[in-house]
């Protein structure tokens, strides 16, 4: 997979779980585990945009706790919980990285498709499992009572641990339809 095609698929794996994500939100009980036990890279261009976007205060964080990443041309965090969290609440929310856009969604580097996606737990992809075992109980009742097993033994979770299921990108189309027919 060249750097293009790699672009577009990011792209359009992108642009499908923010299809998915606007179905669901953050539920009251999150304590924004996420951003306290997940290291997020973020290329260097967001990297750049966020520096010349946030406050100083939140410029100066990220400066002095971002490295490069193993990840070409991106950005980690180097502590464990991210330095730009008070309170449980994201100093720049409204300019946050796109890993940061996209979670509970994971975009990896797979080496059979060139990128993946996967699904971490937390408290508001437990409410995403129960719809993808809804939805997949038309199509695959297999994987319908897997699922639904996942959702009854997670359901009550009140934090992020290293639980994750792959979303299928062959699935995903259909799994939008479902959830905009809901």
């Amino acid at each position: 997979m060249d750097k293009r095609q790699r672009s577009e698929k990011y792209d359009w794996l992108t642009s499908q779980t923010q299809s998915i994500l606007k179905h669901y939100s953050c539920p009251e009980s999150c304590n924004a585990s996420c951003c306290k036990t997940h290291i997020i890279d973020f290329h260097r261009k967001e990297y750049e945009k966020i520096l010349k976007n946030a406050d100083k205060e939140s410029a100066k964080i990220l400066k002095s706790n971002a490295v490069k990443s193993e990840l070409k041309g991106c950005y980690k965090s180097i502590v464990g919980q991210c330095p730009l969290l008070i309170n449980s609440k994201c100093r720049i929310y409204d300019n946050r990285p796109q890993a940061c856009r996209n979670f509970p969604f994971v975009i990896y580097q797979d080496e059979e498709t060139g990128l993946g996606l996967t699904l971490l737990l937390c408290p508001m992809s437990v409410n995403i499992i129960q719809d993808y075992a809804q939805w997949y109980k038309s199509v695959n009742s297999t994987m319908y009572s897997r699922l639904n097993d996942l959702y009854e033994q997670y359901k009550n979770i009140d934090k992020n641990n290293d639980f994750c299921i792959e979303m299928k990108e062959q699935n995903l189309d259909s799994f939008i339809e479902f959830l905009e027919r809901k």
